[in-house]
């Protein structure tokens, strides 16, 4: 029997988090829409966790969620212990290249969203969690982030993702804080993508050659 592969959830649409952003601005509360994104950004969390911990040493079985250690090696036979499941760890390993699912520098943040998002119950809570989420960095706490997670989980290349969070919307009636934008744009500026203006999302003319 031909054994289960992995699918990994795909980034979230940024229309549906500005459309999301523009009406709790204007104090319109979407459950529907909160809880659509709340749940695909969950869900990418998930895969980008499962991802982490196979490159630190440890794949995720697909059908159950047993920890498999294995040696990095192409080869290694992937064996559940609990289901049976099974797949080459080089085949494992391709199936996220290139999705950008690798969280080991927001772990912290991740595991953050990860435990505490089934916890909530209202609007305010989730809002609150998601937009935790789509500001913190790799290297949250560091001298130097290296990169925004929005770029983990939203759809679009390093200077759209980070010209969409740059504009997205405030007001009176946000359940968010304005000023969380505020630290974002600090650590932004001291990241490995600072030479991209984010009011833009074009390079810097410093920075062009």
């Amino acid at each position: 029997m031909e054994q289960k592969k992995p699918n990994w959830a795909k980034k979230v649409s940024p229309e549906k988090i500005k459309r999301l952003y523009d009406q709790d601005a204007k104090g319109i509360y979407d459950e529907d829409l909160v809880d659509e994104i709340g749940i695909s950004l969950y869900a990418r969390v998930d895969s980008m966790l499962m991802v982490t911990s196979s490159n630190l040493g440890k794949s995720i079985c697909i059908e159950c969620r047993t920890e498999i250690p294995h040696n990095y090696q192409r080869g290694f036979i992937l064996k559940c212990p609990q289901c049976g499941w099974s797949m080459p760890f080089g085949e494992y390993n391709d199936s996220y290249k290139n999705q950008t699912l690798h969280g080991y520098g927001a772990l912290p943040e991740l595991k953050k969203f990860y435990e505490q998002y089934p916890s909530a119950k209202t609007y305010v809570e989730k809002m609150l969690l998601i937009d935790f989420l789509i500001h913190t960095f790799h290297g949250n706490l560091n001298e130097r982030p290296s990169r925004p997670t929005a770029t983990n989980v939203i759809e679009g290349s390093n200077a759209v993702v980070a010209n969409f969070i740059f504009n997205l919307a405030y007001g009176e009636g946000s359940t968010v804080a304005a000023e969380e934008m505020d630290k974002w744009l600090e650590k932004y500026q001291r990241s490995i993508h600072r030479h991209i203006d984010p009011s833009t999302g074009k390079t810097k003319e410093n920075h062009k050659q």
